[in-house]
């Protein structure tokens, strides 16, 4: 996954200095887990609920969690 974020700022130059990371597959999963973790249950469902579509969404088991 490719991300574009600004990281610091030149103040000289008064603009934002950016890079472009190519996150490997199994780091963003961890990023992406490790945001979660901090938010409570009704704080998880309300994100998925605004930023993924139904169509992405899976119920499964507790079973079936990945508890690394």
């Amino acid at each position: 996954m490719k991300v574009k974020i600004a990281f610091d700022f030149d103040i000289m130059a008064q603009k934002e200095i950016g890079v472009e990371l190519d996150i490997p597959e199994h780091t963003g999963r961890e990023i992406i887990k490790s945001h979660f973790m901090k938010l409570d249950y009704k704080d998880r469902q309300r994100w998925i609920h605004n930023n993924i579509d139904n169509d992405n969404v899976k119920h499964i088991s507790e079973d079936e969690l990945d508890h690394e």
